[in-house]
C-alpha cells in the first residue's frame, strides 16, 4: 500500500505564503512583517509564524531590523552577484550530470517544459513565464541523480525566483531565455556533457549581467 503525502504543516504554509508574496512582489523590499498580522491572515498562532520568519531570515529573504523586527532585504549589486555566482556553478555541474542520463519520460517532460514557457513567452502571461524558468532548472537539477544538489539549490532558487520577478522579467521576457533553455536541454537530451555545462553557466552568467544593469537604472530609492 502507498503512503499517503504528509500534508504541510503549519510553519511550512505560512513559509510558502511569505516567499509567494516576495517573488511575486507583494511584499516589497523594507515591508515590514509582523508576526500579530501574519497570525491573524493565516489563522494561526504566533509560534508557526515566528519559525517561518525565523527560516526566512536565514535564507536572506527577510533581515533584522533592531528593534523593529523584521523586514523584506533588498535586492543589492553584492547580493545578485553572490547568488548568481553560486546559481552559475550548480547550474553548470546538474546540467552536466545530466547529460545523457534522461529517461524516455523525463525527455518528454523536458520538452513540454521548453515549450510551455515558449508559450508563455508568446502569450506575455508573466506568472507563468516566471513559473516555467524555475521550473524548467529544478527539472535539471532533479535530473542530475544528486539528491544533495536538489536539496540546497532550493534555497538558492527562491532567490533567483524573487530577483527574476522584481527585475529581469520587469519589462518583460528576453526571447533568449527560452532559446538558451532549448539550447540546454538538447545538449543534455544528446548527452553532451561539456556542451550542456558551458550553455548552462553562460545562462546564468547572462543573467546576471542583465539583472546588475536592470538595478543600476533603478532610482535609489527602488533598491532599498
Amino acid at each position: 500500500m502507498t503512503a499517503l503525502p504528509t500534508p504541510p504543516s503549519r510553519v511550512e504554509q505560512v513559509y510558502d505564503a511569505i516567499v509567494d508574496d516576495i517573488c511575486t512582489g507583494r511584499l516589497a523590499p523594507g515591508t515590514r512583517l509582523r508576526q500579530e498580522e501574519l497570525a491573524e491572515r493565516f489563522n494561526v498562532s504566533r509560534q508557526p509564524v515566528q519559525q517561518a520568519l525565523l527560516l526566512l531570515r536565514t535564507q536572506g529573504l527577510l533581515r533584522d531590523t533592531g528593534r523593529r523586527g523584521l523586514e523584506v532585504a533588498p535586492v543589492d549589486r553584492e547580493f545578485v552577484q553572490h547568488l548568481y555566482g553560486l546559481r552559475a556553478v550548480m547550474d553548470g555541474y546538474a546540467a552536466r550530470c545530466a547529460a545523457g542520463k534522461l529517461s524516455p519520460a523525463a525527455l518528454d517532460r523536458g520538452r513540454s517544459l521548453v515549450i510551455a514557457g515558449q508559450e508563455a513567452e508568446r502569450d506575455r502571461a508573466y506568472a507563468h513565464m516566471v513559473g516555467s524558468d524555475v521550473e524548467f532548472h529544478q527539472f535539471v537539477m532533479e535530473q542530475s541523480g544528486n539528491p544533495l544538489l536538489v536539496e540546497s539549490a532550493g534555497v538558492i532558487w527562491r532567490n533567483v525566483q524573487r530577483v527574476m520577478g522584481e527585475l529581469l522579467y520587469r519589462g518583460g521576457a528576453p526571447s533568449w531565455v527560452w532559446e538558451d533553455h532549448a539550447a540546454i536541454f538538447d545538449a543534455i537530451a544528446s548527452g553532451a556533457p561539456d556542451a550542456a555545462e558551458r550553455l548552462a553557466r553562460r545562462h546564468a552568467e547572462h543573467g546576471e549581467e542583465l539583472i546588475l544593469d536592470a538595478l543600476d537604472s533603478l532610482p535609489a530609492v527602488d533598491r532599498a
